[in-house]
């Protein structure tokens, strides 16, 4: 057991992701530029007092985008780490560890999503420190039974590669 395996996100959708919030902010500098509508339907873009906080909150969190989108196209960082110490998810929620030996086994889900079943759920959300990563897990294994997931449609690798590497982990471990 000593290949590792690394996964990256998709270039493809990187870029078409910064390109969609590049054209939002864009949008978002023209709606800010033009200022309140006082004919508007919705009452939050007739008051200043209330436009100018959303939209410039608004323009933050695109700014915050838009930098993620780059920094991850100039320096793209493994989203999943399959090695023989085991497997690292790594996105937005957190960044979940488990050792083969604490996994019992995996399954596909119709989106193509690899869930890989602890042993013991609870003591692994034991193991994470309070925070927003806990309560994602927490909720994870809600509704999957476990936080490590493994999204292949945002994967740059094929289907048969997690397969075969996850086969050869899973059998050796005799789960």
């Amino acid at each position: 057991m000593e290949s590792e395996l690394k996964l990256y996100q998709k270039k493809q959708k990187l870029m078409l992701g910064g390109l969609g919030v590049a054209a939002l902010l864009t949008a978002l500098v023209v709606v800010l530029i033009s200022g309140p509508d006082p004919s508007s339907v919705f009452g939050p873009l007739r008051v200043p007092a209330i436009f100018y906080p959303l939209g410039l909150a608004g323009l933050a969190l695109t700014l915050y985008l838009l930098r993620f989108a780059i920094t991850s196209l100039r320096n793209p960082a493994p989203r999943v780490i399959l090695s023989a110490h085991g497997v690292t998810v790594d996105g937005f929620s957190g960044r979940f560890r488990a050792p083969w030996e604490e996994i019992k086994g995996y399954t596909v889900n119709s989106q193509s999503t690899y869930v890989l079943h602890l042993k013991d759920a609870q003591a692994f959300l034991e193991r994470i420190p309070p925070g927003r990563a806990k309560e994602t897990a927490r909720a994870l294994v809600g509704m999957f039974g476990s936080p490590l997931l493994i999204e292949t449609k945002m994967l740059d690798v094929e289907t048969y590669t997690i397969e075969a590497f996850l086969g050869k982990y899973t059998q050796e471990l005799g789960t």
